[in-house]
């Protein structure tokens, strides 16, 4: 049996990254294993940078949806929700900083993403990008829980 993924549970998700609801987007699935969210992905032809790699640009994509949803499925499971999406926990990228270690071949990748520690809102996830075990990118990201709707 398929395990569902954080995005899957969203739906309805139109975001270009994680919307599994947006046929011109990533449509990334990421799954728990352990203290890690793990998400295997594979790009699409048109998505080339340089010869033979991926555009850096869905590199940076795909880091920022896998973490700002690493934190939004911990937000969740803080909570004891680990079956359903709910709408009133919701965040958004506050920053992100990037490290371009090796280009990206144009076949399946995975990101691997780990929450480092909560402050507040405030979500500090580490994410790695890899390729046949290579890290070939590493993003830092703080992801901030925005506040319920009064």
């Amino acid at each position: 049996m398929k395990k569902i993924s954080i995005q899957e549970k969203m739906r309805p998700n139109g975001c270009f990254g994680c919307g599994q609801d947006n046929p011109y987007g990533l449509q990334i699935e990421s799954h728990w294993e352990g203290d890690e969210v793990v998400c295997q992905w594979t790009p699409k032809e048109y998505m080339i940078g340089p010869p033979n790699y991926l555009y850096g640009g869905i590199s940076a994509s795909l880091i920022d949806c896998h973490s700002v949803n690493t934190a939004l499925s911990y937000a969740h499971k803080k909570v004891g929700n680990d079956d359903k999406y709910d709408r009133s926990i919701q965040m958004v990228t506050g920053s992100m900083n990037l490290r371009y270690i090796k280009p990206v071949p144009m076949k399946e990748v995975e990101l691997r993403a780990t929450v480092e520690k909560v402050e507040g809102r405030k979500y500090f996830i580490k994410t790695e990008l890899q390729s046949d075990g290579i890290t070939c990118v590493r993003g830092d990201v703080v992801a901030i829980q925005l506040k319920a709707a009064q």
